[in-house]
Formats: C-alpha cells, sequence, structure tokens
C-alpha cells in the first residue's frame, strides 16, 4: 500500500486504505498434471468420481487476465453445485512416479481451478496428498499404486479423520453396527457427520440428564471412541469485506461439549474410562489407557459452551 499510495504517477493519491484481507494470495499460476484433467464439466455435474478424495462448491470464479486493467467485465461467476467432488487422479503426477501436489497447482484447466483453487477446498487437498503419501510409505508404493490397490483405504481414512467426500457415507465400525441403541441415536451412525440437505444428522444431549447408550448382547473388547461434536459449519464469520456488519463472534460454539465423559459397564457398574471438563474439539479419536469387557458403553455430556443441550454427529465404538 506504502509503494501503491506513493507512486510517482499519483494513481492512489487521493485513495485511503478501507480493508484488507489478512492472507493475500495468488489465485493461479503453475499447474501440473495428473491422469486427470479437472474441468468445468466435471465441476457443473457433480464431480461423480470413483477416487473422490476431497469436495468443493465454490463458484466457477473466472478473472480476466488483466483484472481492473480490462475495459469491461473483469470477473464472471458461474454457480456450481453445493458440493463437487474431486479425484485422487488430480493429485500426482501423469508422468513423474514420486510427484505429488495439493492446492492450486493441481491438475484441472484454467476453469476447473477457478472453484477448487480457494483456501478451504485447498486445505481438504492438502489433507488427502497428505494421507495418501503417507499410505505410499506404509505400503512402499507410488501415488500411482495408492490409486489402483489403496484407494478405498484412503478414503476410509479421510473419512474417519472428518473429511466429507460427497455421494460417499463413511461406514461406523462394526462394533457400533452391532449394538443396540435407542431410536433416537441411530442418526450417529449414519454415516453422515453434518447437517445435510435439511437433515440433523445428529442427537442433542443434555448434562447430566441424558446419555447416549450402546448394549451388546455378549461382553465385547472396547479399545476406544471416535465422536464428532458440534463446531456450527453454519455459522458465517466475518471474513470479507462485504460482511463489516456480520458480529464478530469470539466464543466457542454453544452447542458443543465442553465437558464429557466415556463409560463402561462394569460388574454392574458404570466406570469411566475417560473424561474431559475443557474439551474444544469437534473429532476425538480416543484410545482407552487399556483394553476394556463389557456388554454398556455410554457418552455423558457434562457441561457445555453455553446452550441448554450438546449436539453430537457421531459416537462409534472401537
Amino acid at each position: 500500500w506504502e509503494y501503491m499510495k506513493n507512486h510517482p504517477d499519483g494513481r492512489c493519491k487521493n485513495y485511503d486504505l478501507d480493508w484488507i484481507g489478512s492472507l493475500p494470495g495468488k489465485r493461479e499460476s503453475t499447474r501440473y498434471i495428473g491422469p486427470h484433467i479437472l474441468t468445468q464439466n466435471d465441476v457443473m455435474s457433480g464431480g461423480h468420481f470413483p477416487d473422490v478424495i476431497a469436495y468443493g462448491g465454490w463458484t466457477l470464479d473466472n478473472h480476466h487476465p488483466d483484472a481492473f486493467h480490462r475495459k469491461g467485465i473483469f470477473s464472471v461467476e458461474h454457480t456450481t453445485p453445493e458440493r463437487f467432488g474431486i479425484p485422487f487422479d488430480c493429485l500426482y503426477s501423469v508422468n513423474v512416479p514420486n510427484l505429488m501436489f495439493a492446492g492450486r497447482d493441481i491438475s484441472a484447466t484454467h476453469m476447473g481451478l477457478s472453484s477448487t483453487r480457494v483456501m478451504s477446498t485447498c486445505a481438504l487437498l492438502g489433507q488427502a496428498a497428505g494421507t495418501g503419501a503417507a499410505l505410499a510409505i506404509k505400503y512402499g508404493t507410488t501415488p500411482a499404486g495408492i490409486r489402483k490397490d489403496h484407494i478405498v483405504e484412503l478414503q476410509d481414512m479421510l473419512e474417519d479423520d472428518d473429511s466429507m467426500l460427497p455421494y460417499r457415507w463413511r461406514k461406523p465400525s462394526e462394533l457400533t453396527m452391532s449394538a443396540t441403541t435407542a431410536e433416537a441415536n441411530l442418526p450417529l451412525r449414519n454415516g453422515i457427520d453434518r447437517k445435510w440437505d435439511g437433515e440433523d444428522n445428529g442427537v442433542w444431549v443434555a448434562p447430566g440428564d441424558e446419555s447416549i447408550v450402546y448394549s451388546w448382547k455378549k461382553p465385547v473388547t472396547l479399545n476406544g471412541v471416535r465422536i464428532i461434536f458440534d463446531s456450527d459449519f453454519k455459522y458465517r464469520s466475518k471474513r470479507m469485506r462485504k460482511l463489516e456488519a456480520t458480529t464478530e463472534r469470539v466464543e466457542m460454539p454453544k452447542m458443543m461439549a465442553k465437558g464429557f465423559k466415556v463409560e463402561a459397564k462394569v460388574k454392574d457398574e458404570w466406570i469411566t474410562l475417560y473424561e474431559d471438563t475443557d474439551n474444544y474439539l469437534r473429532l476425538r479419536h480416543i484410545k482407552f489407557n487399556e483394553p476394556v469387557k463389557a456388554k454398556d458403553l455410554r457418552i455423558v455430556v457434562t457441561s457445555t459452551w453455553g446452550a441448554e443441550r450438546a449436539h453430537i454427529f457421531a459416537f462409534d465404538a472401537k
């Protein structure tokens, strides 16, 4: 801004700086070529790929290279589906065996990239590439080898780590699906760990008074649990100049559980396997100190961040 304000030609002489983004970024630069090149048609048709590893939802946001200097319209936006899939085949090189990439350099056309280049989508691509690289090391193979032989395992790992893959719902553990529970708790194991197409997909639990209980006919070995709390994805935070009037929230999502306990019934007595009094995380992978044999498992919410009840999307036994 100092350079522009003091430019010899006086281009910004009568301007004041009103607002600036905290993280300036370049929309587009070098892109690599993978086995698949994501196109505008892929985006507009929803991206139904068998090797889906992330999703996008931004518009096709097409900017002319001349930007503000262009005479006439310099930016055109085309509405896309609410979410579309992005394949693993866009994240590794078609001719360099061990080269992977994520973010604004993926295998995509100019128009395909115009939707996938936003930061949240880039973050999902980074998670997918990193997890894929870890699997490649595990099996001593290349990214192409992961695509050929281990893509389902990669997708399962991403979903277990709370990455949402369009048109492919997470599969809860067999232990979770074999348990009996109240009908009201069934959304916790439908594999959709967020509100989706008008469906809540969660359970509301009052601190102290209520609990979510899983029961088995015979004792099972319990090693841990996976929990997804509600972090209020729908909240519209103050991130852009046009949202100046939006109230800036500085507290935790009120419906998230702050305190909770995971308990198992052993010899007709509930014992605490894990307790947290200051939770601030949406995803909790909890491993018990030692395996426990029990016929009943439950989660008890002891406090929230302000709401009368906590909202939970998933509770898996492992």
